[in-house]
């Protein structure tokens, strides 16, 4: 994959990583074959996983919707997931869209009751309220993103509020 690693003393995992940040699909299914994790954690690399590492590196789109018009914001708050749901809102993703329900990701993360998303969402409204007046804010809405990003980096299963809800296991 020529970034100077030995990729055949790769873990199964760090394969799966490297070969999603190159595009390098045949190794990205020998990796899965092999047994890679596809929620894998690059502790090196902000505890991403393959799947974050392939859209960061990719430029995939953050807004992308599936057919029930969720993006990847929509399915971080319905899996608990405020590690991925606050880097998905530093790359842009709009807190405001909505999936075919008609629901935004704040009532969802309401109806959740996860507390931790819920603060980043009003957060973001709040600037977006603030950037509509002129203003330009205080630091307390960066200082809570980086530190909401490096909790996410250095202890995601502290951020991780996954739901029991059976009818989310499908997702």
């Amino acid at each position: 994959m020529g970034d100077g690693h030995d990729v055949a003393n790769l873990h199964p995992g760090a394969l799966l990583y490297r070969a999603a940040e190159h595009r390098y699909l045949p190794t990205m299914a020998d990796a899965l074959a092999h047994g890679a994790d596809v929620n894998w954690v690059h502790s090196e690399e902000d505890g991403r996983t393959p799947l974050i590492q392939a859209v960061l590196s990719n430029g995939a789109n953050v807004n992308q919707v599936d057919r029930d018009g969720r993006g990847p914001l929509h399915h971080a708050t319905l899996q608990g997931y405020t590690g991925l749901a606050c880097l998905f809102l530093k790359r842009g993703a709009d807190s405001n869209a909505l999936d075919s329900a008609g629901k935004d990701v704040l009532s969802i993360a309401i109806e959740a009751a996860n507390a931790d998303i819920v603060t980043l969402l009003r957060l973001v409204k709040m600037r977006e309220a603030d950037i509509a007046l002129g203003q330009s804010g205080d630091e307390t809405y960066q200082d809570i993103f980086r530190d909401f990003s490096l909790m996410a980096s250095d202890a995601p299963e502290k951020l991780s509020r996954r739901s029991c809800d059976p009818r989310l296991s499908t997702l």
